[in-house]
């Protein structure tokens, strides 16, 4: 398929207004990983934070569909359920990303590599969380399913996604909804970078490139 990166996705299909994912354990897959490199903090409690590296999952709940207007399951759409977290080493054993790895390899059988689970099957509980006048869906814990379960948990509808600003694939950076490609590039070592070279940027020498943290592990939001 050809890609124009002057015409980038902007969500893509619209579909009818969808009503909250009901609270809830769903069997799902772990369909899609974006890594959205070095990225701002917001002020905690009026002190800055340090930068930190975040990384998109997105899981696709093989048993939840989105609704067409009739509000009957529209059965090759199943819902996807995405959280961005800070991206910890391993070492970091109280941060979410790494109480997520270990739902899929709880005994670091693979080293880290968050690539050997995509696709894998896995329960996602969500919750419904109120923010002003909205109500919405936030992943709250991963956790492994039973082999049995597993074994027969459906296959993916959708093709897998994943996304690597050390080796960026510019078909899957232009498959990407607009404001998710405009995130990764104004994560803060941008300049300079590989995917600033494929988008045409200017090739010079990468700016020293800024480290997240090692040990900060504290997450502001529950979810």
């Amino acid at each position: 398929m050809a890609l124009n990166a002057n015409k980038p996705n902007e969500g893509g299909k619209k579909f009818a207004p969808q009503k909250n994912i009901e609270a809830g354990v769903y069997p799902g897959r772990l369909v899609q990983l974006i890594d959205l490199g070095l990225q701002p903090q917001k002020p905690f409690k009026g002190e800055p934070k340090k930068p930190v590296q975040e990384l998109m999952w997105t899981y696709e709940l093989v048993d939840e569909f989105m609704k067409d207007e009739e509000g009957n399951d529209i059965v090759d759409k199943p819902r996807w359920q995405s959280e961005t977290l800070p991206f910890y080493g391993l070492f970091a054993d109280k941060a979410k990303s790494t109480q997520r790895y270990h739902a899929f390899d709880p005994q670091e059988v693979e080293g880290g590599d968050w690539t050997k689970f995509i696709g894998a099957p896995c329960n996602v509980a969500i919750v419904n969380n109120p923010v002003g006048d909205k109500i919405y869906d936030n992943i709250a814990a991963i956790s492994a399913m039973r082999p049995r379960d597993a074994a027969a948990c459906p296959p993916l509808v959708n093709p897998t996604k994943v996304f690597d600003l050390d080796a960026p694939d510019m078909e899957v950076f232009n498959a990407l909804p607009k404001w998710i490609q405009d995130k990764i590039k104004g994560n803060l070592n941008f300049q300079g970078s590989l995917l600033q070279a494929a988008l045409g940027g200017e090739k010079k020498a990468p700016a020293k490139k800024e480290e997240a943290p090692a040990a900060e592990t504290s997450e502001d939001a529950p979810y």
